[in-house]
């Protein structure tokens, strides 16, 4: 082997796995897409799921929670704080904030994701504050109908029903304090 190719052959070169300066706007910028858009697959099958299973409900016969747990037919319905249709109400509702959040989510993800990253600096503005909407929307709609449906839930089983709307109003406090926090820019 000459020495020209010894030489030659001992150059280090440039791996193609190299790390991306996360330094640099443009990848940055990137990798925040590429999260954004995971974000929107997770947001996506949550609505998609919720959605499904609350329309099959409401389409379906549900039990009247006025009579139910009583031991004899004769015995006198129970007093409830929802009624069976008011308990459908809340159920569909439910479904509404799931379509509306799988829709928005649908939307987000065709105009956002795919895009490349805004190179002006209006462009940046102006995504900054339609992001910051967006994932008001999808986070606080989902909490939303979970919660109307721990309220159904009250009907049913008052006990699990409340400690649900306490869980569930709680960590809708604190995604609301965190998109605060994260999202809209609020440095402490």
């Amino acid at each position: 082997m000459s020495e020209t190719n010894k030489i030659t052959s001992s150059k280090p070169t440039s791996t193609p796995n190299q790390q991306p300066n996360p330094t640099h706007p443009s990848q940055t910028a990137t990798s925040f897409l590429a999260w954004f858009s995971e974000y929107l697959n997770a947001i996506i099958g949550i609505a998609a799921l919720g959605g499904q299973i609350t329309f099959t409900v409401i389409v379906s016969d549900i039990a009247d929670p006025s009579i139910l747990g009583n031991n004899a037919p004769d015995d006198a319905p129970r007093t409830v704080l929802f009624d069976k249709e008011r308990v459908r109400l809340l159920i569909a509702l439910s479904w509404l904030f799931f379509t509306t959040t799988l829709g928005l989510a649908v939307v987000a993800k065709i105009l956002f994701a795919n895009s490349p990253p805004p190179d002006s600096a209006e462009g940046r503005v102006a995504f900054g504050r339609m992001y910051t909407a967006l994932t008001f929307l999808l986070n606080g709609i989902p909490v939303a109908a979970f919660l109307l449906l721990a309220l159904a839930t009250v009907a049913y089983v008052p006990v699990v029903g409340w400690i649900g709307v306490a869980v569930i109003s709680l960590f809708g406090l604190f995604v609301g304090f965190l998109w605060f926090v994260l999202d809209a820019g609020i440095s402490w």
